[in-house]
């Protein structure tokens, strides 16, 4: 963060000229920009440049971009999933109305594409860089939408959840990646290439699902995912180790409607799946798939292996 101080000071400036103006819509994603947020995605197309020789400029508005569809991604995923507080503040749907939230998403989503106009390189470059732009919002979305489906689904398999972690949380964490080698022409990296990134992706989303049981996320109260019907890392581990009377108790407490549970049911089942050692196994599972995109980037390419080194070590400092 030190050695991106300036560089991150630009990526904020541009962030606002893009976006807040005097409009509704500008308030409002002046609002979401100054609630905060680590910048991570932001960092690591900042630190994928200086890896890959990208220049500054380029590199400034490629953070822009990857912070802007994160950000949408936090605003619709807020409005679906009816989070009161984002960040310790309101959320948009919260704070402004589900219509804003749906249009403030979209504004966003459009920033990103336009701040890629805004770079000075090869045409054909920048349209590659839209083009693995729009792949990964397409990927996040079906992400997004197989979670929601599999809400309360208690016959959801582990590879199901892992394979949905890595599509929704997994591409905006290749994103950056993706989009410095864009623009800097490089196309001859195939999916298999980025296979640790998405590894990242999977870590990155038990990282979040133990920060929500925890109550260490930026959410309010323990147990949101709980309370939302979320099929997280937590829920189905304590699965393979609960009866057939618990599953079906977890079963109908998952399909109720969230106004209907009160803080003491949350707690009643925190305290149940803490005590068959969930966390622990949350834990190490955790472990195991960080070593899995350590191992596998170290064999495939050394620049990329330096960019998951500093995913992981993110992901693990959050936990």
């Amino acid at each position: 963060n030190n050695k991106y101080f300036e560089d991150l000071r630009f990526v904020e400036d541009k962030m606002k000229d893009l976006l807040c103006d005097d409009s509704w819509m500008g308030h409002c994603a002046k609002y979401q920009l100054q609630s905060g947020g680590k910048r991570f995605r932001a960092l690591l197309a900042l630190i994928t440049a200086d890896i890959f020789k990208l220049d500054k400029k380029s590199a400034i508005y490629a953070a822009v971009c990857c912070e802007f569809i994160h950000n949408a991604s936090l605003i619709h995923d807020d409005l679906q999933d009816r989070d009161l507080l984002r960040r310790g503040l309101p959320t948009i749907w919260n704070r402004f109305g589900d219509h804003t939230a749906i249009n403030l998403g979209d504004y966003f989503i459009s920033g990103s594409f336009e701040s890629l106009t805004k770079i000075n390189l090869n045409p054909d470059y920048k349209c590659n860089a839209v083009q693995e732009l729009s792949n990964i919002i397409k990927q996040t979305v079906k992400g997004q939408s197989l979670e929601i489906l599999g809400r309360s689904d208690i016959d959801l398999k582990m590879n199901d959840y892992e394979s949905t972690a890595k599509a929704k949380t997994g591409g905006l964490i290749c994103l950056p990646v993706k989009l410095i080698l864009s623009l800097k022409g490089k196309k001859n990296y195939s999916e298999e290439y980025f296979k640790p990134l998405y590894e990242t992706g999977l870590a990155y989303q038990i990282q979040d699902d133990l920060s929500d049981f925890l109550g260490i996320k930026d959410r309010g109260l323990p147990g949101r995912d709980l309370k939302e019907g979320k099929m997280n890392v937590l829920i189905m581990h304590f699965l393979k180790s609960s009866n057939s009377g618990q599953r079906f108790l977890l079963q109908e407490f998952l399909k109720r409607k969230s106004e209907s549970i009160s803080e003491e049911d949350i707690l009643n089942w925190i305290k149940l799946i803490k005590s068959k050692g969930i966390i622990e196994k949350s834990i190490e599972h955790l472990i195991t798939v960080s070593k899995k995109a350590l191992v596998k980037s170290k064999n495939t390419d050394v620049n990329l292996h330096k960019i998951v080194k500093y995913v992981v070590k993110n992901i693990l400092h959050r936990i």
